[in-house]
């Protein structure tokens, strides 16, 4: 029959086992001698504080300073696959060019809108992307000098056209489209990976050949959802004159597609957590990475959920969300890590 010593002793086996090593018997010693002669069971203010304690001493432990030498690998890593994941966007944007053409001229013909503004909106981004790969050559290449230059130069110029376009005329709203996207959190982690660590080759050759392989065809396919013709090819635009009723199937149609690319989104995230989830910069890699993602997958719950077939995201949108999935990622990571770090801490203290 457990007496109220065991009881208390359950209650405590939720602190750290370092924490209960250095206080549990003091612990002990107070909630017995606070108790009444004939009880038998710890009472409700008791258990709750005791849990309370022991929440509060695992987070602070979860959110403290983590240790400085797995960061500059873990941002390698993430500057690696931020890449790559540029790069294919950039590939994307080449793949939907003859469309941007046709629908340019067509707008062209039958709107008074300004050459500027439509150059602009359809191809705006071609520098864009043409500056993105041309950092990744030289990165890949050595030219980490460079490369670091152009980065910054690069994300500072989209994140300033991109706040621009948080105005509230028509094409102030299309430069935001058009650049507040998931490829400014990728380009500030990569602009981070250029700055503060051995940078994105470093972190390809952490990952080995394999994992890159993997992460390619991920990129591959996560973008090739997001391309028009891939979308076209499933769901075929109604034909000329459109009816309500054409619309409407069209729509209830297409919104499989926000469910499908949420799916695979998913599925990928769950893919990279288990390959980077074995090793102390991976578990880091994750939580870096969980910056641009975090804005994404919250992006296609809110579209699949409202029936739409996309979501759009302002420039604090995307930060904030960034920032809320790095936040969370990292104190799963510090939690999970607090069973191995005690059992460190506890041979430490007790040596064989």
């Amino acid at each position: 029959m457990s007496t109220l010593e065991d009881r208390y002793r359950r209650l405590l086996a939720w602190y750290p086992a370092d924490h209960r090593s250095d206080h549990e018997q003091e612990m002990l010693g107070v909630l017995l001698a606070g108790a009444r002669p004939d009880q038998v069971r710890p009472s409700i203010a008791d258990t709750f504080d005791l849990l309370r304690g022991a929440v509060r001493v695992r987070l602070r432990r979860a959110v403290s300073a983590p240790d400085a030498p797995g960061w500059p690998a873990a941002t390698a890593i993430a500057g690696f696959l931020a890449t790559l994941l540029l790069v294919a966007d950039g590939l994307r944007f080449a793949v939907e060019m003859p469309l941007a053409v046709s629908q340019f001229a067509d707008t062209r013909a039958h709107t008074s809108f300004s050459l500027p503004h439509l150059l602009a909106f359809y191809f705006g981004p071609a520098p864009y992307w043409l500056a993105w790969l041309t950092i990744a050559v030289l990165a890949w290449r050595g030219a980490r000098r460079p490369a670091t230059l152009a980065a910054c130069a690069v994300t500072t110029a989209q994140l300033l056209l991109a706040l621009y376009g948080t105005g509230t005329t028509m094409w102030g709203s299309a430069y935001s489209a058009v650049l507040a996207n998931i490829s400014l959190p990728l380009a500030l982690v990569v602009t981070a990976s250029l700055l503060a660590s051995p940078g994105p080759r470093r972190g390809a050759e952490l990952l080995g050949r394999r994992a890159i392989l993997g992460a390619a065809a991920t990129a591959a396919v996560l973008v090739a959802l997001t391309t028009s013709p891939l979308f076209g090819l499933f769901f075929p635009e109604p034909s000329f004159p459109a009816t309500p009723e054409s619309l409407h199937a069209f729509l209830s149609r297409a919104h499989w597609w926000s469910v499908l690319r949420l799916a695979v989104l998913l599925m990928a995230a769950v893919l990279l957590l288990v390959v980077l989830a074995r090793t102390y910069q991976g578990r880091r890699a994750c939580a870096l990475l969980a910056i641009p993602a975090a804005p994404v997958i919250a992006k296609c719950v809110e579209a699949a959920a409202a029936g739409t077939i996309d979501g759009s995201a302002g420039v604090s949108r995307l930060l904030i969300d960034g920032l809320i999935g790095f936040a969370l990622v990292m104190l799963c990571v510090r939690l999970a890590e607090l069973p191995s770090r005690n059992r460190t801490g506890n041979r430490e203290r007790h040596p064989a």
